[in-house]
């Protein structure tokens, strides 16, 4: 109870104030604590060939300065409005989705661990379709709920990752056309069905392809959203077509353009990637 607390009366500070905190945090973060500090190592030595330019000492601090920042938005994003994201959020190619939309046809959105990727909970300000997303439930059940709530909040359904499949064939039922947003670029069980292998960054690692088997299922066009950081609270995303019925499309081709798209955005800037999930666990070498 004493964590849902400290989320509520954090969520109610200004933003300037929780950035002011957040460098504390990160300081402790990569310093005092050592948060993940030697995975996200490990991952990027294991991938520096995407970015030979950038030193690695550099990217790591710069990330975790990112990293404390996304989560202090996060947690401020439980008592904001829909003025904030209009503000502070901008989304791009809106005719192109709403085209899709008096088409009567739902949309798979493959999102990534990249840049500002939470802001994707005000979509329902912005487009027509009704939007879900599916996300991995937390194990402190307080949390869990802190984090449902601030999300559906701003209009958006959630799916557990452990009931999509037949969620999202109950909403395709109902006729709505649906923007499904899926995050597919961490590592998955390997007892999972849906997994095949591919390198991504430069590794050869199991990937989910469960976006690209309910698009196909539904004869859904499916696009990438490529969130861009402007500044400090601030952010752009980008809907990058990657097939216009994904039931046409050969065997994860789907998939194998996703990971390329990611990679191209992790190549510009590195710093803003997830680096601190262990996703090379399973990498052959």
């Amino acid at each position: 109870m004493i964590s849902l607390y400290l989320l509520k009366s954090l969520s109610i500070l200004p933003l300037k104030f929780l950035y002011f905190l957040s460098r504390i945090l990160s300081f402790l973060a990569i310093k005092v604590i050592k948060y993940r500090v030697k995975v996200v190592e490990k991952n990027l030595s294991l991938t520096r060939r995407f970015f030979k330019s950038h030193d690695l000492s550099n990217i790591k601090e710069v990330f975790y300065k990112y990293f404390v920042d996304l989560y202090m938005e996060t947690i401020k994003m439980n008592s904001v409005d829909k003025n904030f994201f209009i503000k502070n959020f901008k989304v791009n190619n809106i005719k192109d989705l709403n085209d899709f939309y008096y088409q009567g046809k739902s949309v798979m959105l493959m999102l990534s661990h990249y840049s500002g990727y939470e802001w994707c909970i005000s979509l329902p300000y912005y487009l027509n379709h009704d939007v879900a997303a599916v996300y991995s439930p937390l194990k402190n059940k307080h949390v869990n709920n802190f984090i449902v709530k601030s999300r559906e909040k701003h209009g958006i359904s959630l799916f557990s990752r452990y009931s999509a499949f037949r969620e999202i064939f109950e909403k395709e039922k109902q006729g709505k056309p649906t923007l499904y947003g899926l995050v597919a670029d961490q590592s998955p069980q390997l007892s999972s069905k849906n997994v095949f292998w591919t390198m991504f960054l430069d590794q050869m690692v199991p990937v989910f392809t469960g976006p690209e088997i309910i698009a196909k299922k539904y004869k859904m066009p499916v696009v990438y959203g490529e969130m861009k950081r402007v500044e400090r609270g601030s952010y752009i995303i980008n809907f990058k077509l990657i097939s216009l019925d994904a039931s046409k499309e050969k065997e994860h081709v789907i998939t194998k353009k996703y990971l390329r798209l990611i990679e191209e955005q992790i190549k510009q800037d590195p710093s803003l990637y997830l680096w601190t999930h262990n996703r090379f666990k399973h990498a052959k070498n």
